[in-house]
């Protein structure tokens, strides 16, 4: 079976690095980027199963990036 793919968005390094890892850990194939104009180039290549995406960042709001995948 094919593992899961996660999408993580977060503008603070620190975030996407610590979620890719825990989430890595658990088996999940995570891709990772800094903003919501980069999630949306990234998702145009791929499926994703799910998006992880933080609320506030500067530019394109996790609401409005949500709101375009």
């Amino acid at each position: 079976m094919a593992r899961k793919s996660i999408l993580v968005v977060d503008d603070e390094k620190s975030q996407r690095e610590i979620l890719e890892m825990i989430l890595s850990g658990e088996g999940y194939d995570v891709t990772t980027a800094s903003s919501g104009e980069a999630a949306l180039r990234i998702a145009r290549e791929r499926r994703f199963d799910l998006a992880l995406t933080d609320l506030k960042m500067t530019g394109m709001d996790g609401i409005e990036l949500l709101s375009k995948l």
